[in-house]
C-alpha cells in the first residue's frame, strides 16, 4: 500500500468539550465543526466526538458526523485513530492520526465509499477552544 497526499482537514471543539477523568483512564465526549477538502470533494464537516483517554494520558478519537457539500450533498463520515501528546513542543500539542471513511447514496459522491483516506493532524488551542488541522491522504492498495 502506499500513501498519496490529495487534501487538507481541519475540526474545531464548539460548543460542547467534557473530560470525565477517571482513575484507570478517562472518557471526553465534544462536538466539533470543520472542513474538509480531498481532490474535487469539498465540505463543511459536523461531528461528535467519543475519545477514550488511556492511563498514559493519550486519546483514542472516535468521530461520527456529517459531510455536506457547497452543492448541497450529504456523506456520513467516521474517524477513528489515536491522539498522542508532544509535551517537547512549545506551546505542548497533540499529534492526531486517524482513518477517514465516507459513505454517500448521492451520485456524485458515491465513488468515495470504496475510499480509505488517512489523516496525519496537529491539535492545540485555538483561541477559547482547541482544534486539528492537517493532511489528508488516500490509502492506494498495491497487491
Amino acid at each position: 500500500m502506499r500513501l498519496e497526499k490529495i487534501g487538507k482537514i481541519e475540526l474545531t471543539y464548539t460548543d460542547i468539550d467534557v473530560e470525565f477523568p477517571f482513575k484507570e483512564g478517562g472518557q471526553v465526549y465534544g462536538t466539533l465543526t470543520g472542513s474538509l477538502e480531498v481532490g474535487d470533494l469539498r465540505g463543511a464537516l459536523n461531528a461528535t466526538n467519543l475519545a477514550r483517554q488511556r492511563p498514559d494520558d493519550q486519546f483514542t478519537p472516535a468521530l461520527r458526523g456529517i459531510l455536506k457539500t457547497p452543492e448541497g450533498e450529504y456523506a456520513y463520515f467516521t474517524m477513528d485513530g489515536l491522539s498522542i501528546l508532544d509535551a517537547a513542543a512549545k506551546p505542548p500539542r497533540r499529534i492526531v492520526t486517524t482513518t477517514l471513511t465516507l459513505w454517500s447514496v448521492d451520485p456524485r459522491l458515491k465513488p468515495w465509499n470504496d475510499v480509505l483516506l488517512l489523516t496525519e493532524m496537529v491539535g492545540g488551542k485555538t483561541g477559547k477552544s482547541w482544534g486539528v488541522h492537517g493532511s489528508v491522504y488516500r490509502c492506494i492498495p498495491e497487491l
